[in-house]
């Protein structure tokens, strides 16, 4: 009787182990695969006249500062799928609904890193706050941010998600791609990015979005997860 007391209790640990266990433990994307460096154009200098467009974007944003406008830039610093589509994907799409596309969305975008991480470190631009005591950011997320700006994490991951799950999900691609802009424009307003790294990160993501799409190891775990969506969503 205490073997068939544990048997639920396995099986519950066995169905949530499964998302992360099923999905392909090969990267979905290497540095190898794609020469991000020569592809991405350099960012503005500061002092440029399109650098001096960067910082007046972000004063211009930050003069609308309010505590709507703060907290909604609170709620973007996380990066999970969720956050970014949950506006659009409704209240039931949160990780206890969806396991799987929680586990394949944060290996894209950790995948797709190879794409952002040495191009920070190969230009080691200053972040807006940083450079401009005009700037302002708050300490929590002048904190979070202190590596380089570009180009931009946030819009990157942001990008990532639309693109993706706008193949998945054809029919929200459109408000997919709005809400997009809306998280990485408040990244930009939160002082940690520019409009231009904003860009850098939209082009990252859509290099290594094509490029996984030829990964037939991304391929398989895209449709199981767009089945999850799909049939949790009930577009099925």
């Amino acid at each position: 009787m205490r073997k068939l007391a544990l048997a639920p209790a396995l099986f519950l640990c066995l169905a949530a182990a499964t998302p992360s266990m099923a999905l392909s433990d090969k990267p979905y994307i290497t540095a190898a695969d794609l020469d991000f460096a020569a592809m991405l154009p350099p960012p503005p200098k500061e002092d440029s006249p399109a650098g001096k467009r960067d910082v007046q974007a972000i004063l211009n944003l930050q003069k609308g500062m309010n505590p709507q406008l703060d907290a909604a830039i609170h709620k973007d610093l996380d990066q999970s799928v969720y956050t970014v589509a949950g506006s659009v994907l409704g209240p039931k799409f949160t990780k206890e609904n969806f396991p799987m596309a929680g586990a394949f969305f944060d290996k894209v975008v950790k995948d797709g890193g190879v794409g952002v991480g040495p191009i920070k470190q190969k230009y080691k631009k200053l972040r807006p706050f940083q450079y401009s005591k005009e700037i302002k950011a708050a300490e929590d997320i002048a904190k979070g941010a202190a590596g380089p700006t570009y180009p931009s994490g946030h819009s990157t991951t942001a990008a990532e998600v639309a693109l993706v799950l706008g193949m998945m999900v054809p029919e929200k691609r459109d408000a997919l791609y709005e809400r997009s802009d809306e998280y990485a424009q408040h990244r930009v307003a939160s002082g940690a990015a520019y409009p231009s790294d904003r860009m850098g990160g939209y082009i990252a993501a859509s290099l290594a979005v094509n490029q996984m799409m030829k990964n037939p190891e991304f391929r398989a775990d895209f449709d199981a997860t767009k089945a999850e969506i799909r049939k949790g969503l009930g577009m099925n």
